[in-house]
């Protein structure tokens, strides 16, 4: 697998082996205190951090908004400190340099500092602008993690359009000269890039399953016999759908695509699939299935090619439907409650009940597919 994830891979095992989480979370003063410190060592000339406040959402990270306030400018950012028991292993040297990458193809915060060293705030962390904007309509009922968010006639169709552009934009951007540190490089025409991943998510599930479960050995049986080359390396996003891009609810503008810790290097089906798991997805008005919510399946394809330049394979995106239900499997219904039964989240609530069950919706489709052979 990649160095990198085999390196989080391995920090995880020695954590595990320390016990669970000695302390809560850092409080706001704590985390006004470490920034103040941090960019100290970082800035020239008088500054001053407020408005310190920890933000809801997302089980990777450890989110605080602030005010970076420098002479008569005044910036709100975002510190994200990445989790010591997430659902998932993701790396912040990975996020960051995407982050850079990725600000060339479509809107995405502006990345400013990273930091590998815990002594900074506990645990990796890295520091952004605060995009403007709501991942939901105000008046929508909440949902955990964005599930079957509806957006409405109104927001879906100026929506729609601009979500799959944004895709196909990233998918299509030359990334050949960026500094992509933290990544290994999936050499095209072979399977590197689904063999790395393979790996890193095999493991993942051996390490954390409470139980075996068959449905989990026939899926990977499968995926390594019938793994596709890929023909076209892209950047991708690796968690692209509802609720992971904000955007205007005035002018239904995308302001943001956010939330890019699981990013890697491989095949646009693996993006395009993700974003059409049934889960993310709703019915309009007439009874249609919008994927994430937005925009039916043929249009998607449709105009995703147009945008991209690049064609869409339905043999390799029925592949990577089942790729992105197993990996989901894994972290819901493995280490989700791994962790949170070795006491190493806070989120021990939500992935305990929220988490296995939404695994077990993927479970079962993964049954359904699978056994259409």
């Amino acid at each position: 697998m990649e160095s990198n994830l085999e390196a989080i891979l391995d920090a995880r095992l020695r954590r595990r082996a320390e016990g669970g989480l000695k302390t809560a979370g850092l409080s706001t003063a704590e985390v006004q205190g470490r920034l103040q410190d941090f960019l100290t060592r970082r800035l020239s000339g008088e500054f001053s951090v407020g408005d310190v406040a920890q933000l809801s959402g997302g089980g990777a990270n450890e989110c605080f908004r602030f005010v970076l306030t420098r002479g008569p400018s005044s910036e709100s950012m975002v510190l994200r400190i990445k989790s010591k028991g997430a659902c998932c292993e993701t790396d912040i040297e990975r996020e960051f340099h995407m982050l850079k990458v990725a600000q060339d193809a479509l809107p995405v915060p502006e990345a400013y500092w990273m930091t590998l060293d815990a002594a900074d705030f506990g645990a990796p962390a890295l520091i952004s602008a605060l995009a403007p904007g709501v991942a939901a309509p105000t008046d929508a009922v909440p949902l955990a993690t964005g599930l079957g968010t509806v957006y409405g006639p109104r927001l879906a169709p100026v929506l729609a359009p601009q979500f799959v552009h944004h895709l196909a934009r990233l998918h299509s951007h030359d990334w050949s000269q960026a500094d992509l540190t933290g990544f290994d490089i999936p050499r095209p025409h072979t399977t590197d890039a689904i063999d790395w991943r393979l790996s890193f998510w095999d493991r993942a599930w051996e390490e954390d399953a409470l139980e075996p479960h068959p449905t989990i050995v026939l899926t990977q049986q499968w995926l390594w016999e019938n793994r596709p080359e890929v023909d076209h390396v892209s950047l991708l996003h690796g968690d692209y759908r509802n609720g992971n891009f904000l955007f205007d609810e005035e002018n239904g503008q995308i302001t943001a695509v956010i939330d890019w810790e699981l990013s890697y290097l491989g095949d646009r089906h693996s993006d395009l699939a993700y974003a059409m798991l049934p889960a993310w997805g709703s019915r309009n008005e007439s009874g249609t299935f919008l994927n994430a919510g937005l925009v039916d399946t043929e249009t998607f394809i449709k105009d995703y090619e147009r945008a991209s330049g690049l064609p869409v394979d339905r043999q390799r995106l029925d592949y990577y439907l089942v790729y992105n239900l197993y990996w989901s499997v894994v972290s819901l219904v493995g280490t989700a409650p791994r962790n949170a039964q070795a006491g190493m989240t806070q989120l021990d609530v939500m992935y305990n009940y929220i988490y296995p069950g939404l695994g077990g919706f993927f479970s079962n489709e993964l049954n359904r597919i699978l056994a259409k052979g």
